[in-house]
């Protein structure tokens, strides 16, 4: 007893434990687990291939799949190289976060009357508990990360909004499996161990951080970007810039660490690559690809069809938040802000900058810790402010994080199109709980052949 009245759990903790419920009644409230074409479907497919065909089939080259091609059809896609050989189109490094629940599903898959086939009950069940173990290890770096700078008050409402308050929300309770929560996850632990790294760098980190660097360009090679963040940490002018560049040319060895540790989690990686396609570097994705002369930069952030700010308003606060920081934080300044304008423009240079059927602009979720920062900033800001500010302020967030909610709950039932909507029917829709259908004749549907 005398233990336990010396025990206390920080408030932020709790804020904490309770965003994780709530994501675990809505996954078990849907239970998208038994239902047929969920969980391991669309993209996700090609991300998990590889633990059913390694473990189970016994076969990278995917050839068992032409066997019985009315059951594997809407399990494993393959596309063709020049060659005529399968390939899977994602990278794997999904799957290496998939693996520990992956192999508890086919333990219970064999202990129970489930198919062992990598795709019945028990995988999906585990699937979608990943998503939790990994939200949760994220929101744990990003508590610590805030409270490093900011008060308890300002750390929960941070960390409200940043889940609550975005996509994040969908994509952590109810397409779970999608890889943001998992980069989410990565990107707060990155976040850490690049504050804790200037503080005191050695070799240690500096491996941890290069494996963990190679793991999240692992599973989206774009985000390779993260790299002119940890750079320009804590870099606040062209004289401390200078210092840091000299602070690598005169340690070479974290350089070289770093580099080999990321080089390592890509080995697996290459040697697939040399298996299935006979060549050591492959671009799978074919056709697919980046028309950087020509970014959606306007559509990406405020189209109705898909825009980041049209559906995640809340990070309008955080944009302002990095404005404020240039006075107030110049230790996230200018990361972030280069970090930020590299990542809208290459996320808006994809052929398809809309990302398919998705709610929202589903690839900032990846940057969200970062964003999480200056939307702390602001927050800290605003509470600073005479009292009707801050009270406005913290009414505006709770408005953002309700009409989250609410428009989540719209696009889970069916009526925010996945990839259609336009200003007529997004009006038509705002904040109507009982539509008609005749918002629908305002959708737009893309040309997936022809992208505008």
């Amino acid at each position: 007893m005398e233990y336990l009245r010396h025990f206390k759990i920080g408030k932020a903790r709790i804020v904490n434990i309770l965003i994780l419920t709530a994501i675990v009644y809505n996954m078990f409230n849907i239970h998208y687990w038994t239902h047929k074409n969920r969980v391991i479907y669309n993209d996700v497919i090609s991300y998990y291939a590889y633990l059913p065909a390694t473990v189970i089939y016994h076969d990278l080259s995917l050839d068992f799949t032409r066997d019985s091609s009315d059951y594997f059809a809407d399990k494993f896609w393959p596309l063709k190289t020049p060659e005529g050989r399968n390939v899977i189109k994602m990278s794997m490094g999904l799957s290496f976060l998939y693996a520990p629940f992956f192999v508890a599903g086919h333990v219970m898959a064999k202990l129970t009357d489930y198919p062992a086939d990598g795709f019945s009950l028990p995988y999906k069940m585990l699937l979608n508990l990943s998503a939790v173990f990994y939200l949760a290890l994220g929101l744990f770096f990003l508590r610590k990360v805030l409270e490093k700078y900011f008060n308890q008050k300002v750390v929960i409402i941070t960390l409200v909004a940043t889940v609550l308050g975005t996509n994040l929300y969908f994509y952590s309770a109810v397409e779970s499996t999608m890889p943001h929560v998992y980069l989410f996850s990565l990107f707060s632990a990155f976040l850490y161990l690049t504050i804790k790294w200037y503080e005191n760098p050695d070799m240690e980190k500096a491996i941890i951080i290069g494996l963990l660097g190679g793991l999240i360009t692992l599973i989206r090679p774009t985000d390779i970007l993260l790299a002119v963040f940890f750079f320009l940490w804590n870099v606040k002018s062209g004289r401390e810039l200078k210092q840091r560049f000299m602070f690598y040319v005169k340690n070479p060895r974290f350089k070289i660490a770093m580099a080999l540790s990321f080089f390592v989690i890509w080995i697996p990686q290459f040697v697939y690559w040399k298996y299935a396609t006979g060549h050591w570097i492959y671009y799978s994705y074919n056709d697919e690809g980046f028309n950087f002369l020509h970014p959606h930069i306007i559509d990406g952030l405020f189209s109705y069809r898909k825009g980041w700010l049209v559906y995640t308003p809340v990070m309008i606060l955080a944009i302002s938040g990095l404005a404020i920081s240039f006075k107030k934080f110049k230790t996230v300044f200018y990361p972030t802000l280069v970090f930020l304008v590299l990542n809208i423009y290459i996320i808006t240079s994809w052929w398809c900058w809309w990302y398919g059927g998705s709610y929202g602009n589903r690839p900032f979720i990846d940057s969200y810790p970062l964003m999480a920062l200056s939307l702390a900033v602001f927050i800290n800001w605003v509470l600073l402010r005479k009292k009707l500010i801050g009270i406005a302020a913290q009414i505006v967030i709770v408005l953002l994080i309700l009409l989250n909610i609410f428009q989540t709950w719209q696009y889970y039932g069916g009526d925010i199109h996945h990839d259609a909507m336009t200003k007529k029917a997004y009006w038509k829709l705002f904040l109507n709980p009982f539509p008609d259908d005749t918002y629908k004749q305002f959708l737009d549907h893309p040309d997936y052949g022809k992208p505008d």
